[in-house]
């Protein structure tokens, strides 16, 4: 009986971290995706609207176009092989490596009893 009991209290803590890494990668593709957006605001093409955000269970995955990705940077190689000069839009790994912090500290030090009790009440 107390194996049981033992059992159900684990299983009812191994749902209630699901809940909330669930609600923290979701809480943080939002802001993600809203400072990009912010940042992005002068884009005016559709070709900036190929990004998305899909958490399931315990994974963030963001997609994107490869191109995306090297807008941050300052210089870039031409066909030819040379660099050339450009402006660099900290859209991505500005954005990205600040996030993917704090989702590193939400996760190792906001599973208190306190947010426990709030997803058991919300459940």
């Amino acid at each position: 009986m107390a194996n049981l009991i033992a059992q159900r209290k684990q299983n009812t803590e191994e749902i209630l971290q699901g809940r909330f890494i669930r609600r923290v990668l979701t809480d943080v593709s939002k802001d993600m995706d809203q400072a990009q957006r912010a940042k992005m605001s002068g884009f005016n093409s559709n070709f900036w609207n190929n990004r998305s955000f899909t958490v399931t269970d315990s994974v963030l995955e963001y997609k994107h176009l490869k191109q995306h990705r090297y807008v941050d940077m300052r210089t870039r190689a031409t066909k030819d092989g040379t660099k050339k000069k450009k402006k660099s839009h900290p859209i991505h790994n500005r954005i990205i490596m600040g996030h993917y912090n704090e989702i590193i500290k939400h996760l190792k030090y906001g599973f208190t009893d306190a947010v426990k009790l709030t997803l058991t009440k919300n459940a």
